[in-house]
């Protein structure tokens, strides 16, 4: 899969930028603060629907605009694939998704065309930050993939957003909130066991990726942590609901849903290791960059098709042999790389790029 144009309009600090790229490597210098992070956010943006960076889409749009548009031209499998995204400026008005030139309301359609990944500095929050934000991470992974899952998801939140607020009611009826129960237990049954499936095939592709990463000194591997923990593996919808019902007069008391998926999480070892809390920041670091390069393999495996990859300010950490290596294991992907500075001569000699300065949102 290859990003062959995208067009800005009044995207962040883009007023009207048409940019043509190269199908390996696509280098952005130009100083903090000029559009470097905004132009990558917008490629992702067309394989998500969603922002790496911000939950308020109107962030998105250029101050004083009445919305922005969003434009990609890709190659997928030798044809055209045409991703286009319009947002309002207004907090009640809806995207618009142009799919191949046919519009639609709703992201579903999005989902599973395009197919990024971002390496970011934040990506160490993964491995050291809460479970909040690992469960982010595996949800758009497992969405990037598996559309279906999105639905479900969705329909898990829903029932949770119902049985809270009923819990917050004044007059509780106990048969209705038997309903309740099952409707939430029976989401929770197919979110638990797509997060279960998901983890153990990134698990076993970051085994091979950390190890490449570190020539063999550690392993890696993943460990699904549910919440609901008393059910066993079979994650059965009964099984769920009995815990629902066990701690009923606990959620009564403190009217919400203590216990369920919304509190997953799951954890990274190296060598047995538990890099939370025994890791350090380089181990920390390298399995975050592990776990990137095993969505890369997952989605060449699942799909057929190389993940465009975007690095945000990674590649300064590394010194040149490790960039080189590191260019060298992305194969055929098309990458897109920001550099606050110049960026080093080994990159450019491993494949044709091209190298775009961004400076106030015009790209030269």
């Amino acid at each position: 899969m290859i990003l062959k144009t995208l067009e800005l309009k009044d995207f962040r600090n883009y007023e009207a930028e048409v940019a043509v790229f190269h199908k390996k490597i696509n280098i952005l210098t130009g100083r903090n603060a000029q559009g470097k992070t905004n132009l990558i956010e917008a490629v992702n943006l067309l394989s998500l629907g969603k922002s790496f960076r911000t939950r308020k889409e109107q962030e998105l749009v250029r101050f004083g605009a009445d919305g922005s548009v969003v434009k990609g031209v890709f190659e997928k499998k030798d044809r055209p694939h045409t991703v286009e995204i319009r947002l309002p400026s207004g907090v009640s008005e809806k995207k618009e998704y142009i799919i191949n030139g046919l519009s639609t309301g709703t992201v579903s359609d999005l989902l599973g065309g395009v197919y990024t990944i971002v390496f970011s500095p934040e990506d160490l929050r993964i491995v050291k930050g809460g479970p909040e934000t690992r469960r982010l991470f595996l949800d758009r992974e497992i969405i990037l993939l598996k559309p279906l899952y999105y639905h479900k998801l969705k329909r898990y939140r829903h029932s949770l957003k119902t049985r809270n607020a009923f819990l917050k009611s004044d007059n509780i009826s106990r048969d209705l909130l038997d309903i309740y129960d099952m409707q939430l237990a029976e989401a929770a049954s197919e979110i638990m066991k797509e997060r279960r499936a998901w983890i153990k095939s990134l698990s076993g592709a970051a085994a091979k990726t950390g190890a490449g990463i570190t020539e063999g000194a550690e392993s890696l591997s993943l460990e699904y942590k549910p919440h609901i923990s008393q059910i066993g593996d079979e994650y059965d919808k009964e099984a769920i609901c009995e815990v629902f019902l066990r701690g009923r007069e606990r959620d009564l008391l403190i009217r919400s849903t203590e216990t369920g998926p919304h509190r997953d999480d799951f954890a990274v070892y190296a060598s047995g290791l538990d890099l939370r809390v025994f890791g350090s920041q380089g181990q920390q670091r390298t399995a975050a960059l592990s776990l990137r390069l095993a969505e890369r393999e997952l989605i060449k495996k699942e799909t057929g098709e190389d993940a465009i990859l975007l690095l945000d300010d990674v590649m300064s950490e590394l010194d040149p042999g490790r960039q080189e290596r590191l260019l060298e294991s992305f194969g055929e992907n098309q990458i897109f790389i920001t550099a606050a500075g110049p960026f080093r001569e080994e990159a450019l000699r491993l494949n044709a790029a091209k190298v775009m300065r961004i400076e106030g949102g015009r790209i030269a």
